[in-house]
């Protein structure tokens, strides 16, 4: 097995994905944190930042960025579709040296050596400037060593070498939020929605960042859902989060799951009373 940020991700044979998407979704998840969704709250954010000056301009968050149950002709519920992650059917073909060069920066991050993985990791950036996963490790050392806005300029690198390196978008977000920068990282999410509408960790941090920094509860709510609703109901600490701002919204109604109307037969204008009573239901 690969090992990459403490996460078992690849097997050997498989390296030419983990070039690709070398920092897994799940190792950015805040699910596994203890406790409720407030005790995500960052203490790092300056106390002078207000919700005012954090309500900049933003891009748009609608409806077309949540996953939707789908139903037959007859109101039966289908199996969703989920979309593919872009990012993981890319077909790039990788260099064999560029392979073995990932592998040994690897190992020294696993061997917690992050002076040499990330030399190596730079060199890989040199040498192949068209791949991002070196960027996304480079990154993620910086956060390491606490170097927040080095971190920051490695995830966009990231993303500006590829567009569909979603990992990049979940990373670049969470490191925003803990600068404060709550805007730049509801922008951020949005982003990786539009690339990957299905995205799981996107929705679940966007839902975070709009619970507890936006106060934007209805937008939570969705975002909640839709995390809730991709992870196939499984995971029971979000169905909590999920109920206890569906309690502050008022908000019952499901935003992903919304069955068609039925709507009932109308009896023939010569229909009899038996023939109206079995289309109707009715016990006269």
């Amino acid at each position: 097995m690969v090992t990459v940020s403490g996460k078992h991700l690849f097997t050997l044979s498989a390296v030419i994905v983990a070039l690709l998407s070398v920092s897994g979704c799940n190792s950015l998840n805040p699910v596994v944190l203890q406790g409720g969704p407030r005790d995500l709250v960052d203490t790092r954010v300056e106390a002078s930042q207000t919700l005012e000056e954090s309500h900049r301009k933003y891009a748009q968050d609608d409806m077309s960025l949540l996953p939707h149950q789908v139903y037959n002709a007859d109101g039966k519920k289908l199996p969703y579709s989920k979309q593919p992650n872009p990012y993981m059917t890319d077909t790039t073909v990788i260099p064999a040296d560029a392979r073995s060069k990932f592998v040994v920066a690897s190992g020294l991050l696993r061997a917690g050596n992050l002076k040499g993985a990330r030399t190596q990791f730079k060199k890989l950036t040199e040498t192949h400037p068209t791949l991002s996963g070196p960027w996304l490790e480079l990154g993620a050392i910086a956060e390491k060593r606490e170097k927040y806005d080095e971190a920051v300029n490695c995830y966009e690198k990231a993303i500006s070498v590829n567009e569909n390196n979603v990992n990049a978008y979940v990373a670049l977000g969470l490191m925003q939020r803990k600068q404060g920068r709550f805007i730049d990282a509801q922008n951020t999410y949005i982003r990786a929605l539009n690339v990957w509408k299905d995205f799981p960790e996107a929705h679940l941090d966007l839902a975070i960042l709009y619970d507890l920094y936006l106060n934007k509860p209805e937008e939570a709510q969705k975002h909640y859902e839709a995390y809730y609703f991709l992870n196939n109901k499984q995971d029971e600490k979000v169905r909590k989060w999920l109920v206890e701002v569906q309690r502050r919204t008022g908000i019952e109604r499901s935003f992903i799951d919304t069955p068609p109307e039925m709507v009932a037969r109308k009896p023939a204008d010569n229909a009899n009373e038996a023939t109206v009573a079995t289309t109707t239901g009715s016990s006269r």
